[in-house]
């Protein structure tokens, strides 16, 4: 007699097409958005990754590489989100998660596209938010899902730990200390997590219904 599979080993056992593995793999695009953005600042002439923010880096010598970093990021953003329709459809956050997603990635496109101000700061507010809101309906859906055991609580630390660095940014940024480095720190604590999720989506595990 054959005995259905646990949700976990159900969870675990597809295979990805070409073009799915293809748009999960979008997912990685914050590392490669930090690796240009930190390579740009050690070239750019004057400039302190400390201190100043990403952004800054448009004012530079080496402005139309940061403005293309930007887009290629956003783009790239856009992609995972037709990803994760794939990954989540149905259940929570089906139509929400992707299109909070898609919010994100066109606001860096702006950020590509507006570089000076009230513009710039606008895109940048959506993008983060966005991107904490991917993080909250995540944890929302987590909740429904006995494969991501733990990412509930990873996805609202990571989200927590986001407005933390944010709120030391716009500190430093008002009494001129390391505003920077907060920014970058924020950066990095939502990519290591869309990096995890990509991993794990990439080795098999689901996120859609069992």
């Amino acid at each position: 007699m054959n005995l259905p599979a646990s949700p976990i080993v159900a969870a675990t056992n597809r295979r990805l097409s070409a073009s799915h593995t293809l748009l999960l793999a979008t997912g990685f695009s914050g590392m490669l958005f930090i690796l240009v953005f930190v390579i740009l600042g050690w070239l750019a002439p004057g400039y302190n990754s400390l201190c100043q923010t990403i952004s800054a880096l448009e004012f530079t010598t080496l402005s139309f590489a940061q403005r293309a970093n930007f887009f290629v990021f956003g783009l790239l953003l856009c992609c995972f989100a037709a990803a994760l329709r794939r990954e989540i459809t149905p259940g929570r956050g089906a139509f929400l998660i992707p299109l909070f997603q898609v919010f994100a990635g066109i606001a860096f496109i702006g950020d590509a596209v507006f570089i000076y101000e009230p513009l710039h700061t606008i895109c940048d507010l959506i993008a983060f938010n966005s991107s904490m809101m991917v993080l909250f309906l995540f944890a929302w859906r987590f909740l429904r899902e006995p494969a991501w055991k733990g990412w509930t609580a990873y996805s609202i630390i990571t989200a927590i730990a986001m407005m933390a660095f944010l709120a030391a940014f716009g500190f430093a940024n008002h009494l001129g200390g390391p505003a920077g480095l907060f920014e970058k720190l924020a950066t990095c604590t939502r990519t290591i997590w869309s990096a995890l999720l990509a991993a794990r989506l990439l080795s098999g595990r689901r996120l859609g219904p069992v």
